[in-house]
């Protein structure tokens, strides 16, 4: 059991999980870049196009959800996590499995889409246990606890229902027992995006971005409307009624934003770096994609479309999300077990490279826009060129990454630094 008060897990658990995910990164644009031909024209079916889509959203934001969600969790709720052993049995599950499934995808072998699913299922179901019992031990007096309780709880059932959706149309590709594939498919990208990930990441901003940007949090009441709204978009989604799903989500999705602007308004501090570009970005691109699942429920957008949704729901809105948050949160783990290790403690800005940032960010926008519009014009050395600058966004984070690892290996102990100032003239 971890006594109460330890809420900083070991270094090895939640940077297992974010360097699998840069890692992912790089291999779900590489996968792109490689899929360019047909990307345009995918249409769910087995193959290097989806086989890149769940390396995204699987390996990196899922990745990203769980490792990160770990560390951050028990602070967001002020209760330790149950035990540490299941964090490593998830890891042991998961990321292999990410692995073994996307292989599996693109090869169309189903003895490996099988072992891979199962196995990524898994390791969800035991973090819905593992998060559940942490939740049931929060104590619920603050409102911003409550905000973040509220919305987990939600997430977790849909990750329920994600797991359970996704071995349903893994196990179709072999049986073939499900008389629309197609439409299980897209309520199973609507519970992913929208349902597990989205109010995973809602929930967490409640915090985040408030100790970020140096701002009280937003109205209880208010965020409490958006939950209910989001809840209410998916279940209309998993009846089949985008339409309506997509417009509650939209009314949703504005007041959120609109709350999340307010915030930026009323911060205290003003330079938040290249990470809340890229979180503003993403604070467009959510709307924006609901707008284009309405349009697409109703039929009025051509051919590419589907194509350019996705896009702009996985990699718009929660890729740049996630990146943004990361290239927060990374410093920042970095600092504090660097000090819980001894060593002396650094300050944030001292750790990375901001140059690094702003060429990953840069590389980032460029990628989604030379993507979106290749698919739109069905032009292919545009969408391998937007991969390819995708690859060299998640390249330049890695760069990033092992910089601030290498910084806090070679830190002097917080003895050895203390000692050399008394002793300096």
């Amino acid at each position: 059991m971890i006594s109460p008060g330890a809420r900083l897990l070991p270094a090895s658990i939640p940077f297992r999980f974010l360097a699998a995910a840069l890692l992912f990164h790089l291999l779900g644009w590489t996968a792109m870049a490689a899929s360019a031909p047909i990307l345009a024209s995918a249409e769910g079916g087995l193959g290097l196009p989806v086989a890149g889509l769940h390396l995204m959203t699987l390996g990196v934001l899922t990745v990203t959800a769980v490792g990160a969600g770990f560390q951050l969790l028990p602070v967001a709720i002020q209760a330790d996590l149950p035990a540490v052993w299941p964090c490593r049995l998830i890891s042991w599950l998961l990321l292999p499995g990410v692995a073994v499934l996307g292989w599996g995808m693109m090869t169309a072998d189903l003895w490996l889409l099988g072992l891979g699913g199962s196995a990524v299922a898994l390791a969800l179901l035991v973090f819905v246990v593992v998060v559940g019992l942490a939740l049931l031990l929060t104590n619920r007096t603050k409102p911003q606890v409550r905000l973040v309780v509220r919305h987990l709880w939600a997430s977790l059932a849909c990750l329920v229902i994600l797991a359970v959706l996704g071995l349903a149309l893994l196990g179709d590709f072999t049986h073939g027992y499900l008389d629309d594939h197609r439409t299980m498919a897209v309520i199973h990208l609507a519970v992913a995006c929208y349902g597990f990930l989205g109010l995973l990441a809602a929930g967490f901003v409640q915090v985040l971005v408030p100790m970020f940007a140096l701002v009280a949090p937003q109205p209880e009441g208010q965020a409490n409307v958006v939950l209910v709204l989001a809840v209410a978009a998916l279940v209309l989604a998993f009846t089949s009624a985008f339409a309506g799903a997509a417009s509650v989500g939209l009314v949703a999705a504005c007041i959120h934003v609109h709350g999340m602007a307010g915030l930026m308004r009323r911060r205290k501090r003003r330079d938040l770096g290249t990470s809340f570009l890229l979180i503003r970005l993403s604070w467009i691109m959510l709307p924006l994609s609901l707008m284009m699942g309405l349009l697409l429920s109703l039929d009025l957008l051509p051919a590419w479309g589907p194509g350019v949704f996705v896009l702009t729901l996985v990699g718009g809105w929660l890729l740049s999300l996630v990146l943004g948050m990361l290239q927060r949160i990374l410093p920042f783990l970095a600092a504090i077990h660097a000090a819980k290790a001894g060593r002396r403690i650094p300050k944030v800005s001292e750790l990375g490279n901001s140059r690094i940032l702003r060429i990953q960010a840069a590389c980032h926008v460029a990628a989604l826009a030379m993507v979106g519009a290749g698919i739109a014009f069905d032009l292919e050395v545009l969408i391998r060129a937007g991969a390819l600058a995708g690859a060299a966004s998640a390249a330049a984070f890695i760069v990033y990454a092992l910089a601030i690892y290498l910084l806090i290996r070679d830190l002097p102990p917080a003895r050895s630094a203390a000692s050399k100032e008394k002793t300096s003239p």
